[in-house]
């Protein structure tokens, strides 16, 4: 009994360490934007995106290190399909995102870029050291041209209306800004991972399918850091941040976190991994087009990108 409220006295804190660091996280970052002059979607596609990539770049690390560089590459397809048809589909259920067109013609090919580069480079099922510097080089283009492209649109009137802390408001060092943004993301982080925790326990005491708690649990947790960052900056008005944040995610997963651990240890793949995994992350890479007519993310799509997850799902314990 005292285990039972010890993992949900865990789980509860693990949320509130979420909420909290979210909810500060953006408006963190809503000043960043405003003193550096830099649009809100390119603090979400990169800065925040990093951040809530850490546990995926943690996990590749690790993996390559032990040998066994697959896991990491099955964790970014994994979490890039979460992203969407998971984070931003509870994003929409909640409250539908506009779209600025200009994500259209240059962000969003990105992130189906670096997909395609995947498939192109693995055609000999091997993701080799020289192909974790093309992925590099990619990533560090794509962050120079969104840096130059994020100071030349920037538009003050994007972050009119927002509200932001009285105290931070008053903040005029950079330095400072940055370094709150890494305390909250570390606060977003460590949220998750207590979540997770008490959430794993609790399921093991309750005698759950460990099969269950690995798809659902942790597939949920690891995905927590940009479902609460997104969806926080929706809720606050800055659908550039939100939609930011999950592309800027993707392309950093793939990109840099398969960068680097094809550099560290190269991976080799199965066929049957570039038949269904890839179809899957193609498939799902592709579903925010069908905001590119409307320029909006409705909650109808919520739902299509919601019940796609949870078919995914399906389809991998099947």
């Amino acid at each position: 009994m005292i285990e039972v409220i010890f993992n949900i006295f865990l789980f509860l804190l693990g949320l509130f360490l979420l909420i909290y660091s979210a909810d500060w996280l953006i408006q963190v970052s809503t000043r960043l934007s405003l003193l550096l002059r830099l649009t809100p979607l390119f603090i979400g596609l990169i800065i925040i995106a990093f951040g809530t990539s850490a546990p995926e770049l943690g996990v590749g690390i690790a993996a390559a290190a032990k040998n066994q560089s697959i896991i990491a590459l099955g964790d970014v397809f994994g979490s890039n399909i979460a992203n969407i048809g998971l984070i931003l589909g509870i994003c929409l259920l909640i409250r539908s995102i506009k779209i600025n067109k200009k994500i259209f013609k240059n962000e969003f090919p990105v992130m189906v870029g670096s997909v395609i580069l995947v498939y192109i480079l693995s055609k000999d099922f091997t993701l080799s050291r020289l192909d974790g510097v093309i992925f590099l080089i990619v990533f560090f283009s794509f962050c120079i041209f969104s840096y130059k492209k994020a100071r030349r649109e920037f538009n003050s009137e994007e972050l009119t209306g927002i509200r932001i802390n009285k105290y931070l408001q008053k903040i005029e060092s950079k330095s400072l800004l940055f370094l709150l943004i890494f305390l909250f993301l570390g606060g977003l982080i460590w949220g998750a991972s207590l979540m997770v925790k008490g959430a794993t326990a609790l399921a093991k005491i309750l005698n759950i399918n460990l099969w269950i708690i690995g798809i659902i649990v942790f597939a949920i947790g690891t995905s927590l850091p940009e479902l609460a960052a997104s969806l926080s900056a929706s809720l606050k008005g800055i659908p550039a941040i939100s939609i930011g944040n999950i592309i800027g995610s993707n392309i950093f997963n793939i990109l840099f976190v398969l960068g680097v651990v094809s550099l560290i240890k190269p991976v080799y793949l199965e066929s049957s991994f570039l038949e269904f995994e890839y179809r899957m992350l193609l498939l799902f890479t592709l579903m925010p087009l069908l905001g590119i007519k409307s320029k909006r993310l409705s909650r109808i799509d919520g739902v299509i990108f919601f019940i796609s997850y949870l078919t995914f799902v399906f389809l991998v314990l099947t």
